[in-house]
């Protein structure tokens, strides 16, 4: 039996999957990617009485974003966490962002610079991040047991776009490589979109696939 739960929900204006990840047992917990309201992972919270240590970006695209300021007022001791890299594409992609009546400000200041190969301890799950440039420059990935939290850089039978600020295809195919040394069991929990897994992304991914890289 796993020593975690995952749950998410689809929220903002680009329906984007944020993500609760907690453990079971010590009930500290992280948020990934809030972007908008996410009534139903705060009853979650709730009613599991859960610690919320994180609340860690995948990048700073404002579809990833919006919905930071709320969660911060709800959670004061949350440290929030993104690669530094980031700070420039949410600049330079203001102009999408106040489409939105969104700012940069919006989010606060931030507690902790992700960077590659850390772990972060939530009770006893042992995250490990990845750092996975392309879709930005800044984009991490998050690893622990058999799942992996991939943001906009692989999604289900799809990959992030690179046509934006700081994106790269190159980079993201290199990225990509890395993602598929884990296991094909390793569920994938996207950015947008349904799960995958890394075997089934490797054979059947049509933009990047094992014989591409």
């Amino acid at each position: 039996m796993s020593n975690y739960s995952i749950e998410t929900e689809v929220t903002g204006p680009l329906k984007t999957n944020c993500i609760l990840l907690y453990d079971i047992e010590t009930k500290e917990a992280v948020l990934f990617d809030v972007a908008g309201s996410i009534k139903k992972l705060i009853s979650i919270i709730e009613q599991e009485n859960l610690i919320i240590k994180y609340l860690f970006c995948t990048h700073l695209h404002f579809d990833h974003i919006m919905g930071l300021e709320e969660i911060r007022e709800i959670f004061p001791d949350a440290l929030l966490a993104y690669n530094n890299k980031e700070i420039d594409v949410m600049k330079n992609l203001g102009i999408f962002a106040r489409m939105f009546g969104f700012k940069s400000s919006s989010i606060g200041k931030q507690d902790i610079e992700i960077e590659d190969n850390q772990v972060y301890e939530i009770g006893k799950i042992k995250l490990k991040t990845i750092l996975s440039p392309g879709h930005t420059p800044g984009s991490m990935c998050f690893h622990y047991d058999d799942f992996l939290i991939s943001g906009d850089v692989l999604f289900k039978r799809g990959i992030g776009r690179t046509d934006l600020y700081g994106g790269s295809f190159e980079e993201l195919k290199t990225s990509i490589k890395n993602l598929f040394a884990l296991p094909d069991k390793t569920i994938v929990y996207p950015g947008h979109g349904e799960i995958t897994n890394i075997g089934s992304e490797k054979r059947e991914n049509p933009f990047v696939s094992v014989a591409d890289i």
